[in-house]
Order: structure tokens, then sequence, then C-alpha cells
């Protein structure tokens, strides 16, 4: 091959080598961000850009991409198109400001911002089921950088999940403040007794529940240096436009015909109402597909941020796997948000501490919760008291052997040995458990470490009368209830009593027995709950909370 030929065949192997290689590469390296998976662009600008946030957890930016610019929100009965092009989709700026968030939350602003954006829902089923809800509406709020109208808290006979209009005439018959604009002295029950009827409703009984801020109850401070939350005083659609000019359709005086479920747009609101209760399924992160589980639709916070509407109202916000996080941060500041989330009306702290230094203080016994007057729960009960007793006996146990010193075949003092011993004791139990020991008792021997102290917190009305609770006493005869610690006389009940319902002037205290008791078991030196329950799981984490912080406080100490 001549010169000339091999000059000529290096030259096209090189424009082939440019065509082929390098001009791919050029235009790959200027298009990275579009190639990739929007549900991976976070970690690129993160790794790129160092965007992820920092404490104090303000929620991240949606994604620079075009995948939910013409955003539709469907459902099995209405679509809903957002036209809105604006690309500033958080536009609730007001949650975030410094100012605002220093503030007291129940001071209003004499003046409404006209930017705010709001988000709501209604509460329904058994009181710890409605925290669970108030936590995602918490960090739904956060996540979309909107107020949180928060509805109050139901504490007794509480009412279960069904349909909007359903949901929110319940929450309409339990206000505790009244519209004078209604007949018979705001009588609710007189004025909706049209819509009671369609839905079958009966008027509540005001002796069987009290409502009450969630924030006379749990701390929610945490929780308002990172989002604005107020308080729902009216359930009825004409408080919200009286208090933030939120304001749906007018035909003829009138709104407009509610529709039944679905997602649709009715002037400043932004309806979700679900035909299920697991309806919503709602993702901290945009993806083509979700897993859905139980739940019958999808959405992601991004498809949220971009609506325009003043109000986004869901009709629940039910369930723990209502809001799936992927994010890390997501994952911190809703582990840091339910941490916060503990009691802090003073009389049930009062009442409490007081209990729990007649059990000898905290650290003192084993606490425990048996759930067993509803529900699957009744059914369940000699199970779950099995399983509760195998628990104990593991946890003693454990215990024991940490504190005593006893090695095999070791003499101890006096010339008994290991096996002599536990007989010993084994005779001292069965004798102590022949025996109805009262507190002072149980104490002193406890001292001795003769016996196990234990607090049981449960809704059994009569668990001394129940001979499903029999395992329990008769291995430990030093188990007590608050019944059997507060004699009828004691003062304690007065404090209780002296919490008033102002709506109807009624004790409160049988509503705040559970809270007490709730508190009482957590400060134990090991809790045990029942299996299912989420009132359980509650009291396992102020167990948890509560150790913790005391094991802080000893090592700054120290």
């Amino acid at each position: 091959m001549s010169l000339r030929s091999k000059v000529t065949l290096l030259c096209v192997l090189c424009i082939l080598y440019l065509f082929v290689f390098t001009l791919p590469s050029l235009h790959s390296s200027q298009t990275i961000k579009e190639s990739v998976e929007p549900s991976w662009r976070w970690e690129y600008n993160d790794r790129i850009e160092a965007s992820r946030p920092i404490p104090p957890y303000h929620s991240p930016q949606p994604p620079s991409d075009n995948l939910f610019k013409n955003n539709i929100i469907t459902t099995s009965t209405t679509t809903t198109t957002n036209t809105n092009t604006n690309t500033d989709t958080n536009t609730n700026t007001n949650s975030f400001n410094n100012d605002i968030i220093n503030n007291d939350n129940d001071i209003e602003r004499s003046v409404l911002d006209p930017n705010e954006k709001f988000i709501t829902f209604f509460t329904h089923s058994g009181f710890q089921n409605q925290l669970i809800q108030v936590e995602n509406g918490i960090l739904l709020a956060w996540y979309l950088n909107r107020t949180l109208i928060l509805p109050r808290a139901l504490l007794g006979e509480a009412f279960g999940w069904s349909y909007f209009g359903k949901l929110h005439l319940e929450h309409m018959l339990h206000d505790p403040i009244r519209d004078e604009s209604m007949p018979g002295n705001g009588d609710s029950c007189e004025f909706y007794a049209e819509e009671r009827s369609f839905w079958g409703l009966r008027c509540p009984d005001r002796s069987r529940y009290a409502v009450i801020p969630f924030d006379d109850i749990f701390d929610l401070s945490w929780a308002k240096q990172h989002v604005r939350i107020v308080l729902r005083e009216r359930s009825d659609f004409e408080w919200l436009d009286e208090k933030y000019n939120i304001k749906r359709h007018y035909q003829n005086g009138d709104t407009i015909q509610d529709q039944a479920n679905g997602s649709y747009v009715d002037g400043d609101i932004l309806f979700f109402k679900g035909d299920t209760r697991y309806d919503w399924r709602i993702f901290d992160t945009p993806r083509k597909t979700h897993r859905l589980g139980k739940y019958a639709n999808g959405l992601d916070i991004y498809q949220l941020r971009k609506r325009e509407e003043k109000l986004i109202h869901f009709s629940s916000l039910f369930g723990t796997g209502k809001l799936p996080i992927r994010r890390p941060e997501h994952y911190t500041f809703l582990h840091t948000l339910q941490r916060s989330i503990i009691y802090r009306h003073p009389v049930v702290l009062n009442v409490a501490d007081q209990i729990i230094r007649s059990l000898g203080g905290t650290g003192n016994f084993i606490g425990l919760h048996v759930r067993s007057s509803d529900g699957w729960f009744v059914k369940a009960l000699p199970e779950n008291i099995y399983n509760i007793v195998l628990q104990i006996n593991k946890e003693v146990e454990a215990r024991s052997s940490s504190e005593n010193m006893i090695i095999n075949n070791h003499i101890i003092p006096g010339g008994r040995s290991p096996i002599e011993q536990e007989e010993e004791e084994e005779i001292e139990k069965q004798l102590i458990s022949q025996q109805k020991l009262g507190l002072q008792q149980c104490l002193d021997l406890a001292k001795q470490k003769k016996v196990t102290l234990i607090y049981m917190a449960t809704d059994a009305r009569s668990p001394r009368q129940s001979s499903a609770f029999d395992p329990i006493w008769s291995q430990y005869p030093c188990t007590f209830t608050m019944d059997d610690l507060l004699i009828p006389s004691s003062p304690i009940w007065k404090e209780l009593d002296g919490v008033m319902d102002q709506s109807t002037g009624q004790s409160m205290r049988k509503f705040l027995l559970p809270l007490v008791d709730a508190t009482i078991a957590s400060r134990g030196w090991f809790f045990i709950g029942s299996k299912g329950s989420t009132f359980s799981g509650y009291i396992y984490r102020l167990h948890d909370v509560f150790w913790s912080n005391a094991r802080l406080e000893q090592r700054i100490q120290s």
C-alpha cells in the first residue's frame, strides 16, 4: 500500500472515530440532566449542585423538568387539568418566613396574605388514629409549603371513616362553637336535621365525647417551627369564607352541586373526596409508576405543589402508609416530628407524676398496656395476656441474670448453692402469689428484689373481676391499675374533675384518664403493649423519648 493510501485510510478512521465516539459524548454531557430518570434527578443535583436542604427542614424544590408541566389529576369519577404554567410552585413563602415562624400561631394576622395557601382534612376513627392523620397532615403541609387548618381532636365516642359529605356532617354536628345564625340557639342537630336524615345519623350525645384543640393535648411546638398551623374553629364552609376568604362557586345564591367522590375544583378549593378509606397514596418522589398497594389512586407532592387553588381539602389522611417516604431528609423530618409530639396537658402530666411517685418513681416498675374492650381485641385478649406474660418473664429473667453475679457451682454466702437458692426463691414466690399484697408491701418486697412491680394501663372496666387477667396476677401479684392506686376520696380525682369541657360544662376526667394511664406506663423501666394497638405503639414512642432524654441528661450532668 502506497503512502498516500495509508494517509487516506488514517484520515477516514479519524473522521469515523469523531463521529462515533467524540460527538455523542459531547452531546450527552450537555443533555445528561434531561436523560436522568426524574425519580433520581435529585441525587444528581445533590452531587453536582449540592442542593440538598439543611436544617431547619425546608422542603426541597421540585425537579426542574417538564414531566408534570401539563399535570392532570385523575380519579375514577373526575378529571381535573392544571392549566397554570407558572413554574414558581412555592408561592406560600410566608410559611417558612422566619418572622412568621417565630410568631405564635394563635395570633391571627391583621391582614390576610393573598398568597397564603392552605390544606385541610377531616379526622375520624379512634383518638390514636386521629393523631396519625394529624402527623400526615403536618408532613403534607410541610411538603407543599401550605398552612395547615387543623380540626379539633375528638375524645371519647368517635365516628369511623365515611364519604366526604358524611364526615363533613359529623364534624359540624360535633363542633363546640355554634353559628348564632342557626335557629334554635345555634343547635346544629336541629339545623342539620335534613342532612342527618339523608345520612342516617342521630344527634351525638355530648356526654359521651369532648372536642379539644390538638395542641392543648400534644406538644406541637416543633411542628409549628416548620409549618404554620391554625385551628379550624368551625367545620362549615362559611367559616372558611369568613376567616380566610376561601370561596366556592355560587349560582343563584347557592353553591354548585357537590360531587360525591373524586377530585375536582370548586372555586378556591381543590377537593379530594375518596370513595374508599384508602383513596389516594401520596408519594414524595415523582415517578411514572408507583406501588399503590391497597390504595386506589396515586399522587406525588410535585403534582400537588403545582396547584394554584387556595385550599386543598382531603376527605381523610388516614393510615400510616398514606405518605410513603423515599427521600432520607423527609424521613428525618417525620421521625423528628413524631418524637416531638408528646403529651403536654398540665393536669395529665401532674396527675401521672403523682401516681408514678407512689409507685416508687420512674424506672421502679414495668409498664403494660392491655387493650381489651373493643373490636378485635376482645377476642384476642387471652392470647394478648399470654404473650404479655411471656415477655414479662423474659425481661425479668434477663434483668435478674444481669444483676445477680451467680456462676455455676459457686457457693454464695450462707453456704447455699445456686440450686438451693432457686428452690427457696420459688417457694417464696408461691407464698407471695397466694397473698393479696398492698402497694406498700409490694414496694418493700421490690426493694428486696423479691417481686416485680408492674403498672397496667387498660381500658377494661373491672380487670380484677375478669378471669382473662388471672395469668398476670397469679404470676405477678404486685400488678396495679389506676383503680387499685386511687381511692374514691383521692384529691387526684378532684384535680381531674377540675378540667371542664367549655362547650358542655362537664368534667373531662373520663376522657383524660387514658392519657394519664399511657404516661404512667411509659415511665417503667420496660414497656410491653398489646399487639396491633396503635395506642400501645404511641406509648412505646413515649417510653423511648422519655428514657432517651433521661440518658442524654445523665450524660450531660456527668
